[in-house]
């Protein structure tokens, strides 16, 4: 049987909604250890139920103000172990788009983008420091706000000479929320940061006739350059992005809320896909007999009663409501709400 370790990585946000079919459908499927690298500040709750799952946990700061600071720190300590002299990385941030947001610029971008590929870097300066790389065989990178409905496609089917990644969401690049990878080839997914940080200029180079870019498109060009693109291969979506109805996080897209599940909801495609394979996938032996490769999930449909429509149209209006008080700015936020309301009842 393959070891497996399966990283979180950013934050653990999302946990209320996605903990117990996390811990069911990859922890328990998979039979792996959990690992985090995470971003936290000094009011981080310790007591959250993947942190006390953790066998292996390495943090930093959040860097809030600005995501430059850790690529700086990063550079600092990849130059020492070099002996190189730094380069100019922000060179680089002459390509515009979201994967620099959170890196304070002349035209900063409204994400967090930039603290993924830190991250990956802690996650991997973790394995390596602590001598875990050659514990395990296969490395699952993934998120915290992933709610599974289908187990995790075993790794009897996933074969460990290829990485694997879900079938969607790729904006133009490569779907960046979700990896499987072998001891062979996690380095090279995870060092994405220091072809930033040690070669800015040949990198530019190579991105400058893009008008805009995005991790997807950055992951992508990367996994190119060190010759695994063509290793990349595909599972459906069997799992979705989720948000807690009391999550504020500023860098999150809201998405929309669904009363079905009492959640929000971020991307509607994903969450479609992951109910239709819900119908059809429902153990380890539905992965090995290989039926859902011809499944079409757009075939799937599920009326929903009229009582069911209004009560969860009434529940989206409240957590409407109840989000834009709770933000920054909420009274103008409830205002407008309130002034919109008005004029589509006239």
């Amino acid at each position: 049987m393959e070891r497996v370790l399966v990283c979180i990585i950013a934050s653990t946000r999302g946990h209320q909604s996605s903990f117990k079919s996390f811990k069911r459908h990859v922890l328990d499927e998979l039979n792996g250890d959990l690992a985090l690298a995470l971003a936290i500040d000094e009011n981080y709750d310790y007591e959250n139920c993947l942190w006390q799952h953790a066998k292996y946990r390495w943090t930093a700061p959040t860097f809030r103000n600005d995501y430059g600071e850790a690529y700086d720190l990063v550079q600092r300590w990849l130059c020492q172990q070099r002996n190189i002299p730094p380069p100019d990385w922000r060179s680089m941030l002459r390509i515009k788009g979201p994967w620099q947001g959170g890196i304070r610029s002349k035209e900063p971008q409204p994400s967090a983008s930039a603290l993924l590929p830190f991250c990956r870097w802690l996650l991997l300066r973790g394995l390596q420091q602590d001598h875990i790389l050659d514990r395990y065989d296969r490395f699952v990178i993934t998120r915290s706000d992933f709610v599974w409905l289908c187990p995790h496609p075993p790794l009897s089917i996933l074969d460990r000479r290829e990485i694997w990644v879900p079938n969607g969401e790729d904006w133009g690049g490569l779907n960046d929320r979700h990896l499987v990878a072998s001891r062979a080839d996690v380095e090279n997914c995870l060092n994405l940061i220091e072809d930033v940080l040690l070669r800015p200029f040949e990198l530019y180079d190579e991105l400058k006739h893009k008008s805009s870019l995005n991790e997807e498109q950055l992951v992508a060009h990367h996994l190119d350059r060190y010759g695994l693109l063509d290793k990349v291969k595909r599972f459906p979506y069997v799992m979705y992005l989720a948000r807690d109805v009391n999550d504020d996080s500023a860098t999150w897209s809201w998405g929309h809320y669904e009363g079905a599940v009492g959640h929000y909801v971020k991307y509607e495609k994903e969450f479609r896909a992951a109910k239709a394979y819900e119908t059809i996938i429902h153990c380890r032996a539905d992965w090995e007999n290989g039926a859902w490769m011809q499944f079409d999930p757009t075939s799937v449909t599920k009326p929903i009663s009229l009582p069911l429509r209004l009560r969860y149209a009434c529940e989206s209006a409240y957590y409407k409501i109840l989000s834009a008080l709770r933000r920054p700015g909420r009274i103008k936020r409830f205002v407008r709400f309130c002034t919109r309301m008005h004029w589509t009842q006239l």
